[in-house]
């Protein structure tokens, strides 16, 4: 039952293909969205544990699982896929192979959410991997055609890397299934094997320093690939990291190093978001930030606080690179200072929720999750708190420069980042986020401080923006190969 929720959208990628040959294209939408929201119909019905698909014994089978580790981010591709699909149908009209590709993406994140076991995961994670670089792409433009060459590069050396760590693992136990993996006797090829695992995943996953090829190919795709690929298709590495965690966790000088990460990844997304001028580059490197959230959890082995944050992450930034794209393919152009929401109440509104969803205000369901995050924290709580006033004053950038401009109407566009919007808030009840003195603290702080980074002349600073080439790639594989070298020197010391 629990498989057949990745077998679905498989079936209606082919059928949405085979439209094309029939000369049937005008149905290919109908099959399309019927493959994007089809998992809803089991959902509801899935009962929590794992099942091993055909039956056979589970040492050289295929085990899936459904349990309190992966509904929640389940629920959260579910939503996300869904309003990215009512986007593309507007955006993509009649190009039938980026549909296609879509339907693979969302096989290949719920397949990685239920395997639990390694190689299935890589497989499934591979397939949402190499179709995103198809879709980011798309356009055929200079600059998402070497966008998309950057990610490809830099994701295949990590995913040899990964398979690398998979064939220690499974020389050293004879398994791959995770649980009977965690049952072998602990060695240093064990784990050296985790330390290239995360390594390969962080690059992934798009964590500071290893995110340089994040910004590139998030800013450069089209709009609801943009989404998909923040909000969803990096949560697939980082949900890998936490798997290796629960059944493998890392020794301590491994996890603070994670720690560290974590927060310098906050940090530095934060930092350039404030300088960012152009908005799918400004919510590209503030997923570099949020990412660092995520990360927090897994390296205070709080795995639960870190699928909390993954769900939230999903929610909100899918629907601001949403309600990004809604502005960006009308006004044709990224740069922030000739965009606007005047015009548009209803985008307006969805806005303004997610701003205040992303930076953890009650009672959206950022709130919930960084209280999730903050119950395993040891120490750093104000670093946490620090991140995240950088943030509010980072989003209350973004509105302030978009309450300005023209008012326009945006149509049907703004529906999906609408849907995203509510999402957070009911997620938010749902979770039972509870108001707090410290949020309206942390928002009058954000304010004041973006106002005084204004008046500084501190924002009036630019990022250099260069144009990409190969040497770009070979600087990513220059820092992957020193972060390989540091986490394999902290895991046997």
């Amino acid at each position: 039952m629990i498989a057949v929720m990745v077998a679905l959208p498989l079936l209606f990628a082919f059928l949405t293909a085979l439209t094309v040959p029939l000369r049937m294209e005008r149905y290919a939408k109908y099959s399309f969205l019927t493959g994007a929201l089809s998992p809803w119909l089991i959902y509801p019905f899935l009962e929590k544990g794992s099942e091993v698909v055909g039956g056979w014994p589970k040492i050289g089978s295929i085990e899936v699982a459904f349990d309190a580790y992966n509904s929640l981010i389940i629920l959260g591709e579910f939503i996300l896929f869904s309003a990215v699909a009512l986007y593309s149908i507007i955006y993509f009209k009649k190009e039938i192979k980026a549909l296609v590709l879509l339907l693979l993406v969302h096989v290949g994140l719920l397949g990685a959410f239920i395997s639990r076991d390694l190689f299935n995961f890589y497989i499934f994670m591979e397939i949402a991997s190499v179709s995103s670089f198809a879709l980011v792409g798309f356009s055929g433009g200079k600059e998402a055609t070497r966008a998309a060459y950057k990610y490809l590069m830099l994701s295949l050396l990590a995913s040899y890397f990964f398979v690398f760590s998979i064939g220690i693992i499974y020389l050293k136990t004879g398994y791959l299934n995770l649980e009977l993996v965690s049952q072998a006797p602990p060695s240093k090829e064990i784990r050296a094997a985790v330390a290239v695992a995360f390594t390969s995943l962080l690059l992934k996953a798009g964590i500071f320093p290893l995110h340089l090829w994040l910004p590139d190919a998030h800013a450069n795709a089209p709009s609801p690939v943009s989404a998909l690929l923040s909000g969803a298709v990096v949560k697939a590495p980082a949900y890998g990291m936490v798997l290796l965690s629960l059944y493998l966790p890392p020794p301590e000088n491994l996890r603070n190093a994670l720690l560290v990460l974590a927060f310098s990844s906050m940090f530095f997304g934060v930092g350039a978001m404030l300088l960012e001028r152009d908005i799918k580059r400004f919510l590209a490197y503030s997923t570099v930030s949020q990412m660092g959230y995520v990360l927090l959890g897994i390296a205070t082995l709080n795995p639960l606080g870190a699928l909390y944050y993954a769900f939230a992450h999903m929610l909100f930034k899918g629907g601001l690179f949403l309600s990004a794209g809604a502005m960006v393919d009308k006004a044709k152009t990224r740069e922030l200072e000739r965009l606007s929401y005047r015009g548009d109440p209803i985008l307006m509104t969805s806005v303004l929720m997610l701003s205040l969803a992303i930076s953890g205000i009650w009672p959206f369901v950022g709130s919930p999750a960084k209280a999730a995050l903050l119950k395993g924290l040891p120490y750093g709580k104000e670093l946490f708190y620090l991140a995240g006033l950088g943030t509010l004053a980072s989003f209350t950038k973004l509105n302030y420069y978009l309450m300005k401009g023209e008012g326009k109407g945006y149509g049907f566009t703004v529906l999906p980042s609408l849907i995203m919007a509510l999402a957070t808030l009911l997620a938010g009840i749902w979770l039972g986020s509870s108001p707090k003195a410290v949020d309206a603290y942390l928002l009058l702080g954000g304010v004041v401080l973006f106002l005084l980074l204004r008046t500084s002349g501190a924002l009036n600073a630019k990022l250099p923006r260069t144009e990409i080439t190969p040497r770009d790639v070979n600087m990513g594989a220059a820092l992957f190969a020193l972060f390989l070298l540091l986490l394999l020197h902290l895991s046997q010391s």
